[in-house]
């Protein structure tokens, strides 16, 4: 019996192999023709997948086509279709709209970049639809082989060899010419017809008189806004430098961390900035030295990396998780970022916890992702979860009272989440005004967990306000800060006043020092780090808050008096 097991095993390893191999270049040619994944362009809402007719496309649908004479290996390009109307506006006039052509140009300032993460991520998808079907191929090939031939032959083996190879060339050969036949066929291959080039502009052609007549009206529009973009981008970098370092000598004694203190940078709503997050990249390093190689212990973003959470943006994602390099990352997902942020994130080292308690470096960290998704410019929101902000915030609060022992760092994105988690209505409770931030009083808000609770989203600073926990014989404390935008990123956007990429913040953009006891989690004082919208950097004095080295205070419990005889 065993040994009529493993005959059959063996054979359906050998006739797998072989039904694998014969597939092979069929289910090659459909890997290739059925790769494809959605995402926005700039605001556009596409689906992209593979070419092979010697372009980069762009349908618009409505207006034509973009052509981009530039492939990669194989001579493969990118097919870009769009899937809807501009999520900017919605009509026919917001395709051709001066305002929106500026802000889609300036979000893809760089083909090459966008065409570099498109084609790694097709790729991928050929390679995952790939080893899917060659294993589904291979595992039914192979029983149908071991369960057909089980039988003993009546040719002799060299003859039943012969036989096999002879059959596999066959087939593997017939498989190869249906595979050419159909990539002959596919859609993707089909030529493109009358181009209209774009004069001035190497590679790049239209569908239509039309459409190229629209773009030579805007070109120089966009070519002249594109230079004083990057103008008053590098004015404003050397300007934060130079004043950050005069800043940061003044306050330094100030800002290092205390004996038994390490640092918690706390920052929100990068937004896809390029500009923010190189100016942040080139002063945090000076930053760090200064206070202290150790000094920093945990940086955490509070929703909202990126602009629009779309499958091109993932190297500013890997820039951002650079910015700060050898120190722990832990961010949340925002409304303007996707499953995808989620997943560049993590591939590129950062902990993008969904109601979940991790421990960082001995902190407990937990956070929990927004599950709205804002489109660019707000045009568009969508919460396909059914769960609500507050829903998600009390999730977080049952995960953080079941699975958290003593203080943890929370990161939320909306206010409303964090109001939930505390047990309040709004962050706007009175309460949270009322309390001194370092001396203990009862403020009428029942025990929260302690530590600090880290929230974004409104691109505006707030608080922080300390929630004292003093319903039980240990005096502990919360500390709640509404970050700013650490991108300058205008939150409101209109055609008249937008944020780009590449273009110079239009907020203050902030990061926030938080100063705990990392033996007990409990936050100790915090000091703000500001760069003006012309570049000019302020660093806040530092405030303390809670107890005295972040130690918890026992309240001895008196014991009821005994009754008198």
């Amino acid at each position: 019996m065993r040994a009529r097991l493993l005959g059959f095993l063996g054979r359906w390893a050998v006739y797998g192999v072989l039904t694998a191999i014969a597939a092979l270049p069929i289910l090659l040619e459909q890997s290739i023709e059925r790769a494809s994944f959605e995402d926005r362009l700039g605001t556009f809402p596409v689906q992209v997948s593979l070419a092979h007719n010697g372009f980069t496309t762009l349908d618009t649908g409505l207006v034509g086509k973009l052509y981009w004479e530039r492939t990669g290996v194989g001579g493969f390009g990118a097919a870009v279709r769009s899937t809807g109307p501009p999520e900017a506006g919605g009509t026919l006039t917001s395709y051709v709209a001066p305002d929106f052509v500026q802000a889609n140009a300036a979000f893809i300032d760089d083909p090459g970049d966008v065409a570099k993460v498109y084609g790694s991520e097709l790729r991928s998808q050929v390679l995952s639809l790939l080893l899917v079907t060659e294993l589904v191929a291979g595992v039914g090939g192979g029983l149908v082989g071991a369960w057909l031939f089980s039988g003993a032959s009546a040719h002799p083996r060299g003859r039943r060899l012969a036989i096999r190879v002879i059959t596999s060339t066959v087939v593997v050969t017939s498989s190869a010419v249906l595979a050419a036949a159909l990539f002959t066929r596919w859609d993707g291959n089909v030529e493109v017809g009358d181009r209209f080039d774009m004069p001035g502009v190497e590679e790049l052609s239209f569908s239509s008189q039309q459409t190229r007549e629209v773009a030579q009206q805007v070109q120089p529009f966009i070519e002249k806004n594109s230079a004083r973009i990057a103008e008053r981008s590098e004015s404003y970098r050397e300007t934060a430098n130079a004043s950050f370092a005069e800043q940061l000598d003044l306050h330094i004694d100030d800002l290092t961390p205390r004996e038994g203190e390490r640092v918690l940078l706390q920052e929100a709503d990068s937004q896809g900035s390029q500009v923010g997050t190189k100016v942040r990249a080139e002063l945090y390093p000076l930053l760090v030295e200064a206070l202290g190689e150790d000094a920093v212990m945990l940086r955490v973003i509070a929703g909202d990396v990126t602009s629009n959470g779309t499958v091109a943006e993932k190297d500013y994602v890997k820039r951002e998780v650079d910015a700060l390099p050898d120190v722990p990352l832990v961010a949340v997902k925002g409304d303007h970022d996707s499953d995808d942020t989620v997943e560049q994130l993590r591939d590129d080292g950062a902990q993008a916890p969904d109601l979940e308690v991790l421990d960082v470096d001995g902190l407990a960290v937990t956070g929990a992702a927004d599950p709205a998704f804002k489109a660019l410019f707000g045009g568009l929101i969508t919460n396909p979860s059914g769960v609500s902000e507050t829903e998600t915030g009390q999730r977080l609060r049952e995960v953080v009272d079941e699975d958290a022992e003593g203080a943890v760092q929370v990161v939320l994105h909306q206010p409303r989440a964090a109001a939930a988690y505390l047990g309040i209505t709004s962050l706007n409770d009175p309460s949270l005004d009322t309390t001194d931030p370092t001396v203990p009083t009862d403020d009428g808000i029942p025990d929260v967990p302690a530590g600090t609770v880290s929230i974004g989203h409104l691109h505006d600073v707030d608080g922080p306000w300390v929630i004292w926990n003093t319903d039980s014989d240990e005096v502990t404390w919360t500390v709640v800060s509404q970050l700013g935008t650490s991108g300058g990123v205008e939150e409101n956007p209109t055609f008249n006043r937008f944020s780009t990429p590449f273009s110079v913040p239009l907020k203050d953009v902030t990061m926030q020092l938080a100063y705990l006891n990392p033996e007990t989690g409990l936050q100790t004082g915090y000091a703000r780090i500001v760069i003006g919208t012309d570049g000019e950097v302020s660093i806040e004095d530092r405030v303390d808050v809670g107890l005295p080295g972040g130690m918890p205070r026992v309240v001895p419990r008196v014991e009821p008096a005994a009754p008198s005889s």
